[in-house]
């Protein structure tokens, strides 16, 4: 017993140093390196690995729980990037009261082409109707899309049109069809006020960031939409658990060396265009407000650069753990608000997480002037 206790011991200092290192780059984020943003994103793991220890120590050597708890409160500082205790999410925690101050409503949403491609196969047509009903009820000021798609020439998928009767008179489009005539896909902004002006720069395929410079209360708010570098990771395999023969294996093995070469693309990728729009932010002259699909966690050196910039919506005023992938695996956060603390103030902050209808949850934030 005494061996493997010290045993244990041993490879729990080596998994506090290597703690400390996770913490460190989430902290610091010194450097964009593939090989950097795969320790960060293990922090969770890390922290629940030092909880699993807490608990074999109290049963085999009491006195090792005070390194435990040591280094779990040096962690504490990431709780808010994981989980937000005691607010309410109910969407009546956005409806402004009518004794505060006029409020800009924000709703960011990567709604997945309108599940465009399966409706031209035949398959979910009642849904995607169900999906258009939804974004024409909603009562946000500015509506910014990401893989938004829009055809004047089919009724169901006419957006642009459709959004227009609802008020939002003002749009800007990150990309509009060349070869289609009124047909628009990738980052959208639709606006209820006036846009001022527009600027955009397209990374590859519909990534990419979308300014709009929107006129409201005799003020100019800053808007940017963001796209990042998408990762399009095939994980059934990997998380299929009845793995029944050779085939089978071969087949998830396949997929998870795609999956890890993709997550180091995408860091890589991420990491450089998260510089320009660090660039945007500091030239802003306004207000600004950044949100979108990032596909990034909370555990990542896009979200700690942006983080050092502007507060994060969720950490301030979020619910739960806040989970935005309505897809496999179910269980990160990779859309996010971002705003200008020295001039917008929060009011309230809601992860629509009930919307079924994209593989991504809707975001929706309340700003007023400070």
């Amino acid at each position: 017993m005494r061996l493997l206790s010290g045993l244990l011991w041993f490879l729990y200092k080596i998994a506090v140093f290597y703690t400390f290192l996770v913490y460190a780059l989430n902290y610091w984020t010194p450097s964009h390196h593939w090989l950097a943003g795969f320790v960060m994103m293990s922090l969770p793991v890390t922290l629940v690995f030092h909880l699993a220890f807490l608990v074999i120590w109290a049963f085999i050597s009491p006195k090792r729980m005070l390194t435990t708890l040591f280094v779990l409160v040096l962690g504490y500082p990431f709780l808010a990037r994981t989980y937000q205790f005691g607010r309410s999410s109910t969407r009546a925690s956005l409806a402004p009261e009518r004794e505060e101050p006029a409020s800009l409503t924000v709703l960011n949403y990567n709604v997945f082409n309108f599940a465009f491609y399966n409706y031209q196969y035949g398959h979910d047509k009642e849904t995607v109707r169900q999906f258009g009903s939804w974004i024409e009820q909603q009562q946000a000021d500015v509506l910014c899309f990401q893989e938004y798609f829009s055809r004047q020439e089919m009724a169901d998928f006419d957006f642009t049109t459709r959004l227009r009767s609802q008020g939002y008179r003002y749009r800007a489009f990150l990309q509009e069809s060349e070869t289609v005539p009124n047909a628009q896909n990738g980052v959208a902004v639709f606006s209820k006020y006036p846009i001022l002006s527009v600027r955009d720069t397209l990374f590859s395929g519909t990534n990419g960031l979308l300014q709009a410079d929107i006129l409201w209360q005799k003020d100019t708010v800053r808007i940017i939409d963001v796209h990042l570098y998408s990762m399009t990771l095939k994980l059934s395999g990997i998380v299929n658990k009845n793995i029944i023969d050779k085939q089978e294996y071969e087949k998830s093995k396949h997929e998870a060396k795609y999956a890890v070469s993709q997550l180091r693309k995408g860091f890589e990728k991420r990491g450089a265009e998260v510089g320009v729009l660090e660039s945007w932010v500091a030239d802003s002259p306004h207000p600004v407000i950044v949100c979108g699909d990032f596909n990034e966690t909370p555990y990542s050196y896009v979200y700690g650069r942006l983080r050092r910039q502007l507060d994060n919506a969720f950490e301030q005023k979020g619910s739960g753990f806040g989970f935005t992938y309505n897809h496999t695996p179910s269980f990160i956060r990779i859309d996010h608000q971002f705003y200008d603390k020295n001039k917008l103030e929060l009011v309230g902050f809601q992860t629509l997480n009930k919307v079924p209808y994209s593989d991504h949850y809707p975001l929706m934030g309340r700003y007023v002037f400070k």
